[in-house]
């Protein structure tokens, strides 16, 4: 049975090509994020750049919490989305990962060491610069406190390692499909989504 995750990397953004994975998306109706001034941002967010697609990894917000760490290993793990349609919220899914494992704290240091050379790159780069704008060095204090974090789940608290899952392969759907979850949910972790 495949499980599902709720992330909201492309919540707000055009559907269109690429446009939907530009990072961070700051999505202003949303219930959850590292608060930044006005704005938030999710470590999700971050998922799709080139680099950190190379390199496997990717932040899942499910993976963060202390209650079920470590997650066992899922097969096929489908990212979905929220969005506001017609006064209810809809779900899309938008992209799969396959063969998922948690992080283990004891793996960060390797892990830092692979991500250090493209940091700035991924985490600091203009788009940051520009949506974060004034609260950019707010921002960037916080990335850099999580990317000396040396925890992968902390309850989501703002205080755990910017990555907590590797995968052996991701699937991004071109035309993202609607989706709506079943009564029979907990938290982030969805094992029941209906497809129309």
């Amino acid at each position: 049975m495949p499980y599902h995750a709720r992330t909201y990397g492309s919540a707000l953004q055009q559907v269109e090509g690429n446009v939907r994975w530009n990072f961070p998306t700051g999505p202003n109706l949303d219930t959850f994020g590292v608060p930044i001034g006005l704005q938030t941002f999710g470590l999700e967010e971050f998922n799709f750049h080139p680099s950190i697609l190379k390199k496997q990894l990717a932040y899942i917000p499910c993976f963060g919490t202390l209650r079920t760490y470590p997650r066992p290993s899922v097969n096929e793990l489908r990212l979905i989305y929220r969005i506001h349609n017609n006064g209810e919220f809809n779900y899309m899914h938008y992209a799969t990962l396959y063969k998922v494992r948690t992080i283990l704290n004891e793996e960060i240091p390797v892990i830092r060491n692979v991500l250090e050379p493209d940091f700035n790159a991924v985490y600091l780069n203009q788009n940051c610069q520009n949506f974060f704008g004034l609260d950019f060095p707010e921002y960037e204090n916080c990335i850099q406190n999580m990317f000396a974090a040396n925890l992968i789940a902390d309850n989501q608290n703002n205080s755990s390692f910017v990555v907590n899952v590797r995968y052996d392969a991701l699937e991004v759907k071109e035309n993202p499909v609607p989706c709506r979850l079943n009564a029979n949910f907990a938290s982030n972790w969805y094992l029941n989504v209906i497809y129309p």
